[in-house]
């Protein structure tokens, strides 16, 4: 059953930009949906759209059944299935923990009591509660992410709505974040975005691959490496920038410094590519196999490479 859709939804700001380009898309009840895309593409307008905090410019949205920009009854129906925790949260740094979400608690209309109760029980849920009392200015950017997602969790939604919730984290911090992710997946429906591959098709039922404001691809993770990264790649980053015609036999994908190279076989094929570039002049930093998975689908999709900033690809 599908707990979010949304139907021909585009967004286009007064100054002409076309931020999201007549895309649709289904949120199935249980899932962990994601929408994985570099910084740019489309993901946060499209979660803001989705959580009501931004008119379409055309489209239909419907959350667990109702239509968020219905009429006033179906639009607060709506809004009270979702939790959202945005990248930049408007938290009162001077405050504690606990007070900000008392004041989360009576913006969606909890009394002063209940609205306290219900802080304390999501500060255990995120392992916060011996941080409570602690000004959100002394808290460590995971810590911070917790308690962003304790602040959508205060309504008690069905749906969890969470915009790059490991951006910025160490790797610790990150995985303690997924943890508690896939924990509050047993009883929510969780629907996120993030520019890192790895993370979307780790924990991800389903994946919508976003470029240039439009869905470039979705689908399961597997389906989605199945059907288009066949091929392993390797990605060589130089000392310096290559020169603009470089000969290689093989597929690549070239962006300042780095190469990224298609290959079919890693293990016979690596020896031969180092010794092309040698042969060329140019000088080595790193060198890296990428074995095939949602970075590769990217590239495959869209011609150019996912992490850093988006490139026009160069292919020989």
């Amino acid at each position: 059953m599908a707990i979010i859709e949304a139907y021909n939804l585009s967004k286009r700001y007064p100054n002409g930009y076309l931020a999201v380009d007549n895309i649709s898309l289904r949120v199935e009840e249980g899932s962990i949906t994601t929408l994985m895309g570099p910084n740019g593409s489309g993901k946060t307008t499209t979660l803001n759209m989705l959580t009501g905090s931004l008119r379409p410019s055309s489209g239909q949205i419907r959350i667990c059944g109702y239509d968020l920009w219905g009429d006033r009854r179906q639009a607060v129906l709506a809004r009270m299935c979702l939790g959202y925790a945005s990248q930049d949260m408007p938290f009162r740094g001077k405050l504690s923990a606990l007070e900000n979400l008392l004041w989360f608690g009576l913006i969606r209309g909890l009394s002063p009591g209940k609205a306290k109760n219900r802080a304390l029980e999501v500060l255990d849920q995120v392992e916060l509660s011996e941080y409570a009392k602690y000004r959100v200015d002394k808290l460590s950017g995971g810590q911070r992410r917790r308690l962003a997602i304790a602040a959508a969790l205060v309504g008690n939604p069905r749906i969890l709505v969470l915009d790059e919730p490991t951006s910025g984290l160490d790797p610790a911090a990150r995985e303690r974040l997924w943890r508690l992710l896939r924990e509050l997946s047993r009883d929510k429906t969780i629907l996120l975005s993030t520019h890192i591959a790895e993370e979307a098709e780790r924990h991800s039922d389903y994946v919508y691959i976003f470029h240039r404001g439009r869905i470039a691809a979705e689908g399961s993770p597997r389906a989605l490496i199945t059907r288009y990264a066949r091929k392993s790649s390797i990605r060589v980053k130089l000392v310096s920038s290559p020169v603009k015609n470089l000969m290689l036999k093989w597929k690549y994908y070239r962006q300042d410094r780095e190469l990224t190279i298609i290959v079919d076989d890693p293990s016979s094929e690596l020896p031969k590519i180092v010794e092309t570039l040698l042969q060329q002049g140019l000088v080595l930093e790193s060198i890296e196999v990428i074995r095939p998975g949602l970075e590769q689908v990217f590239l495959e999709v869209t011609g150019e490479l996912l992490h850093g900033t988006a490139s026009v690809s160069e292919v020989t």
